[in-house]
């Protein structure tokens, strides 16, 4: 991959950061798409990545931009790193910077960023992609990655032959970026796979304000972590999403295993009194169980009473 492959990242958060910092490595022309304080920050001082994975990295990006629509020349690659109520607002900004070649990566929460992703931004080539990070951005807007491990997995749901080579190309790029990257055969199972834990982790951690190592100690709440993971799992067999063999159990005991101190971002958010992504992990959920006929009861009341704290 040349030099100055022309790349975007949109949203400089926890994964946006990690992701940016480790490209602006590599590739000359980076731009990075922030606002407010951080864009300053990025413009003056330039990104800070202190990573357990890869060591300390500081870079210049050679664009920052408050929005898509500032960009003057049509990007090869875009990486979408914003929260799920951001991404139709940021696919418009980008509209212009886009065209048939660019490869588009939406790296997001959700079960569903790749296809709203295709509808909003319908000339590009769009890859699905999940990633598994623990990061997050400091309050001088430096970068922290937590563990040995940064991991991404792309592909592209009945994907055809000319959206394999976009896959195919991503995966170059993130690779010579040192970017831990796999090509997934059933990204679509990968894609929920990491949703039907968040459905769990994020919702349980957020309805009782309360670190992960808190709710390990009580069986009940335990207990419900386990029903609200089998209730997205059902969700997504009625879908017909292939799901890995033993999976409810591996995750139960990933989640037993988890640091103390351990959070999810919807908790920090709605601590924070921040927009939050109750949507992504809760809403979507009920909705679609209700469309297919599947019982969620539990995620119905935790659902519930989250919207009541909004």
């Amino acid at each position: 991959m040349k030099k100055d492959t022309k790349i975007t990242v949109a949203g400089i958060g926890g994964v946006g950061g990690y992701l940016g910092a480790m490209l602006a490595r590599r590739y000359d022309h980076v731009t990075m798409v922030a606002r407010g304080e951080r864009k300053k920050t990025l413009e003056t001082q330039g990104l800070h990545l202190h990573s357990e994975y890869n060591g300390e990295i500081t870079v210049h990006p050679w664009n920052v931009v408050e929005t898509g629509k500032e960009i003057q020349e049509k990007q090869d690659f875009v990486f979408i790193c914003v929260k799920n109520y951001s991404l139709e607002e940021v696919c418009r900004d980008l509209k212009g910077c886009v065209d048939e070649h660019t490869i588009v990566l939406p790296v997001m929460n959700g079960a569903d960023p790749g296809e709203r992703t295709r509808e909003f931004l319908p000339g590009c080539q769009v890859v699905d992609a999940v990633i598994y990070i623990t990061s997050f951005f400091n309050k001088d807007y430096s970068i922290t990655q937590i563990g040995q491990y940064a991991k991404i997995q792309i592909g592209i749901q009945n994907g055809k032959e000319a959206e394999e080579e976009a896959v195919r190309c991503a995966g170059e790029c993130m690779k010579e970026a040192g970017i831990d990257c796999q090509i997934c055969e059933n990204v679509e199972g990968a894609v929920w796979e990491k949703y039907i834990f968040n459905c769990g982790y994020n919702v349980i951690t957020a309805y009782y304000m309360e670190m992960v190592d808190t709710l390990q100690e009580s069986p009940r709440k335990c207990r419900e972590f386990r029903t609200l993971m089998e209730e997205a799992y059902e969700v997504s067999q009625a879908r017909k999403v292939r799901i890995r063999d033993n999976y409810l159990d591996s995750e139960y005991q990933r989640f037993m295993r988890l640091d103390k101190g351990s959070t999810s971002s919807l908790k920090r958010d709605m601590e924070a009194g921040r927009q939050n992504e109750l949507e992504t992990f809760s809403g979507y959920l009920v909705s679609e169980a209700k469309r297919l006929g599947i019982p969620v009861p539990l995620s119905e009341k935790m659902y519930q009473g989250l919207l009541e704290r909004k």
